[in-house]
């Protein structure tokens, strides 16, 4: 055998090195084409469905139950349609020309799936719209719809009808390419439209919608894939934990004072997932959170036979993993009452109510600490507090049992939980006068009656010029009410305006009444930034901000943000 040297050893050695690292650099490259090629496949990725409002996992793909849920006006009008988006599961970071391929199934009258660039916003009581492109499946007439919404407007800008001979099981794409869309249906072109720029942010989200009334479709498959040189990646779900340890942030203040008392927010449930700047702020920077919009009857029970808690469950669960305490909002708001309510026969409506509020009040017992469980009782018309009337809006409730609506339901709750704090809310209380006068002797009449009532919850929203909190009467409310056994809480503080003077004045006035008042167990703010806050103009294009919060609309602390800190630091 001939002897090998040790340098024709090496040379073979490294020549042996360099096909098999060859090899697997082939292999990889392999591998990522066959990965590029096939692309991302959302069905498998299980955390994309586990908080999807109306999504069950079945053995035959993802089911969508159609929640028909819609916004109501402050007006109590009804406004618009509110179908869910991934707001708490994963969503693509696009760039360049991609696909998306969809297959339904199991249709029942209609299916819906819709992409957004970005999630939309629930402003309170109404949905700006962002960037979107929406595909309608008609199964009863045989037609597929595709709308566009630009960001500039609610209503859709581009809407394409094609018939189209649908299948049991029916496959649509859309092929982005440039600054086209390409439309498939079982992979024959239907057509194509202007992208209308819905993608230049580089995110989609994923949400659905279909027909009220019918069992929904199911999505079987769900691919995206890149074109040519684009790109496509799966960006997870947040951590929704948050560093508390900042020694300045207002429940810390709180918590190191005598008092000790609650220093909370109302949370945007949608938000609290989509941006990290205002999730630190709101697990960051309070002890107690209350649901903006999320527990309201309108989201939470949109259909006489639905019910879906995903989006208040996830607000739940994020507060309780930070240590942070649950104030439920609301059970009984007629103003958030969903249209089936607001239509139901009279002689049914103490048996919707009563369910209504053991349901939801048993899904987070031990869970959500407190309720408003009577939200704004009164009337703004003033002929309902003269001639012996007591001010009560003669609302759905009260047109079906008069004032014993308001017992029932302060019975139910405590019936659900008897564990949780339970408040009557409203607006306008903080002053003397009328409405003062006719909650106080609501009050009366329910302690009385022995109605399980815990406490009253002063909104002390501050909206124009000599609407102000005056702190002696604030203070004297609150005496009253501690001697009736009653516990109190500012609950929606904000105060609008461009005056820094004017909102120290009146958020600094109202957290000084409560640390004063024994009884007085929370301060919150009806919101944290201006970005999000309830008092951006409804329906507006280009959005209009309010004014009023701590933190203005680019997030950034206002002077009354620094006042509140001062006063928590003082004896």
């Amino acid at each position: 055998m001939e002897n090998i040297s040790y340098p024709k050893l090496t040379i073979l050695i490294l020549k042996t090195l360099f096909f098999t690292l060859v090899l697997v650099i082939a292999l990889v490259m392999y591998g990522f084409i066959q990965y590029s090629n096939r692309g991302i496949d959302f069905i498998v990725q299980d955390k994309y469905w586990q908080s999807f409002p109306g999504a069950t996992v079945t053995n035959n793909g993802i089911h969508f139950q159609p929640l028909n849920r819609v916004i109501v006006h402050q007006d109590g009008s009804i406004g618009q349609p509110n179908p869910p988006v991934n707001m708490n599961g994963q969503y693509l970071s696009v760039k360049g020309d991609f696909k998306i391929t969809a297959v339904v199934s199991q249709i029942d009258k209609q299916a819906s799936f819709r992409l957004y660039a970005s999630p939309p916003i629930v402003y309170d009581q109404w949905r700006h719209e962002s960037p979107s492109i929406e595909f309608i499946v008609d199964a009863v007439n045989n037609l597929t719809a595709i709308r566009i919404w630009n960001g500039n407007s609610s209503s859709s800008m581009d809407i394409r009808t094609y018939e189209t001979l649908l299948s049991s099981t029916t496959t649509i794409a859309l092929e982005h390419v440039q600054d086209r869309i390409n439309i498939f249906v079982n992979n024959q072109v239907l057509g194509n439209m202007p992208d209308h720029r819905i993608f230049d942010n580089g995110t989609i989200w994923f949400g659905t919608d279909g027909v009220a009334g019918s069992n929904g479709w199911t999505l079987a498959a769900l691919n995206v894939k890149a074109l040519g040189t684009g790109s496509v990646n799966i960006i997870p779900a947040p951590s929704m934990i948050v560093d508390q340890n900042n020694a300045g942030s207002l429940h810390n203040l709180a918590n190191a004072s005598p008092r000790k008392i609650k220093i909370g927010t109302a949370v945007n449930a949608g938000v609290l997932f989509i941006d990290q700047q205002y999730r630190n702020l709101a697990l960051g920077q309070f002890s107690m959170l209350t649901p903006e919009n999320s527990m309201k009857p309108e989201f939470i029970h949109p259909e006489s036979n639905v019910y879906d808690f995903s989006e208040a469950d996830q607000l739940v669960d994020s507060a309780l993993k930070n240590n942070i305490t649950v104030h439920g909002h609301a059970l009984i708001y007629d103003k958030s009452s969903p249209k089936w309510m607001a239509k139901s026969p009279k002689e049914e409506r103490q048996e919707i109510m009563v369910d209504h509020i053991e349901s939801v009040v048993s899904h987070f017992k031990d869970k959500v600490a407190e309720w408003d469980v009577i939200n704004e009782p009164f009337s703004k018309k003033n002929a309902l507090y003269k001639d012996g009337n007591t001010g009560l809006e003669p609302n759905i409730w009260f047109e079906a049992m008069g004032e014993e609506y308001i017992d029932l339901a302060f019975r139910a709750a405590r019936q659900a939980d008897p564990n949780a704090k339970l408040y009557l809310n409203d607006y306008g209380v903080e002053n003397d006068g009328q409405h003062w006068d006719a909650l106080l002797g609501l009050v009366k009449r329910l302690k009385e009656r022995g109605v399980p009532i815990d406490g009253i919850g002063f909104e002390a929203h501050v909206y124009s010029d000599g609407d102000y909190i005056n702190a002696k009467e604030l203070k004297k409310h609150m005496e009253v009410l501690a001697k009736l056994g009653l516990l109190t809480r500012i609950s929606e503080i904000d105060v609008t305006g461009d005056d820094a003077k004017e909102q120290i004045n009146q958020y600094v006035t109202a957290l000084d009444i409560c640390l004063l008042a024994p009884n007085c167990t929370s301060y919150t703010t009806w919101g944290i930034t201006d970005r999000y806050g309830s008092t951006t103009r409804s329906d507006r294009y280009p959005l209009v901000y309010g004014t009023s919060l701590l933190w203005d609309k680019d997030m950034k602390a206002k002077p009354a943000y620094h006042a509140l800190q001062e006063r928590l630091q003082q004896p």
